[in-house]
């Protein structure tokens, strides 16, 4: 027997609680809409204010949809406020001028217009956020239902693999690398796609992204679709060949506040969560893999004429010796100064961001591949 579905709208609700939420939920914002214009700037910068600070409670998806409905007025309307509030005070002041503008109306005026802007800032920046998650939703939801295999045809994007199986001429035979079909539909909406990250009970779980060596960095401040996005998106360092492996991939991604991209990496700090999280899901076009974290580290950005270990070069060791000088360096960036895990011949992934423990500071999450 199917579970009873509950419905308001287009909302569905799987539990009777929830239903109930929601229709509450309902009644404050009729009440609200009733009582008060919404489209009003300062109702509406009233209105947001009291839902931030949770005067103003809501406890289903319906609620939610309304508080970013206000952020979106707000939005939209701060610009015009901040300019008709300036006009305003302005007239005001110029029509009682000599005697009575006084510092202290100076200062009130300042404080309008900067509480103003930084509500209207604020909101802007939610509201892009917001837009963002939805938007990282759709591609998950791609990643998952696209079931349709993909044969790379193109010469670009095909990069044959040479196989073991020689001919009787001695000669071996080339085949096409088949892309997974996860990534079929989001690799025609950008070919700059190279894969996919996920790290199990957390956020992280991002489109990756290669870019130019022209233009290294340009998904630090575009997302998926070259929008302009201070969120930026997951990308690999435009020297690494992802299909024929290097030995280390690193993948970079910013630190935001609001935990978007790598923001929650400095949970690792934490040892705890550190070997409760070990496990990190890196697949590219072609391949899945899974790894397994071995070290944390902390590091900064170091100045080119210094003779210094910058984890972040490291792409490749051509030798047991190499890769072991390698293992040592990173051994002194240690967070917890535990013995690093790995051996010559290990596929290596490194997460790197961000973090304020110092100036120019960066944090590193390396992992070899076990599966």
């Amino acid at each position: 027997m199917d579970e009873k579905i509950y419905k308001i709208g287009d909302y569905e609700f799987e539990t009777l609680r929830e239903y109930r939420q929601a229709q509450e939920d309902l009644k404050k914002i009729k009440y609200i809409t009733d009582e008060l214009d919404i489209y009003d700037p300062e109702v509406a910068i009233r209105l947001y204010t009291m839902m931030r600070t949770k005067k103003i409670r809501f406890k289903s998806e319906i609620g939610k949809s309304f508080f970013w409905c206000i952020s979106d007025i707000v939005a939209d309307s701060s610009q015009n406020m901040i300019e008709e509030k300036i006009a305003k005070e302005e007239a005001e002041a110029e029509a009682k001028l000599p005697f009575h503008f006084t510092w202290q109306k100076v200062v009130g005026i300042v404080c309008i217009i900067v509480a103003t802007a930084c509500i209207g800032y604020y909101a802007i920046s939610e509201y892009a956020d917001y837009k963002a998650a939805n938007r990282l939703k759709d591609l998950q939801n791609k990643k998952q239902n696209n079931v349709v295999e993909h044969l790379v045809t193109g010469t670009e994007q095909m990069n044959p693999e040479i196989t073991e199986d020689a001919t009787e001429t001695g000669e071996t035979t080339e085949q096409p690398l088949i892309m997974l079909e996860d990534y079929v539909s989001l690799y025609a909406e950008n070919p700059e796609l190279i894969g996919w990250l996920h790290i199990p009970d957390t956020d992280i779980d991002y489109p990756v992204m290669q870019s130019s060596q022209e233009e290294p960095d340009y998904y630090l401040k575009h997302d998926f679709d070259k929008n302009d996005d201070l969120n930026g998106t997951l990308f690999i360092d435009a020297r690494n060949d992802y299909i024929n492996r290097d030995t280390n991939i690193i993948i970079y991604g910013h630190n935001m506040k609001s935990g978007m991209m790598f923001g929650e990496l400095k949970k690792y700090l934490d040892e705890d969560f550190y070997n409760a999280h070990k496990t990190i899901e890196f697949n590219t076009l072609y391949e899945r893999g899974v790894y397994e974290v071995i070290e944390v580290g902390l590091s900064e950005v170091q100045y080119q004429d210094e003779n210094v270990f910058r984890y972040y070069n490291f792409l490749n060791a051509d030798s047991e010796e190499e890769y072991q000088e390698y293992l040592n360096n990173v051994a002194q960036l240690s967070v917890y100064g535990t013995e690093i895990d790995s051996t010559y011949g290990d596929q290596l992934l490194t997460l790197s961001t961000c973090n304020n423990y110092t100036q120019d500071g960066r944090m590193f999450i390396l992992a070899k591949r076990v599966q």
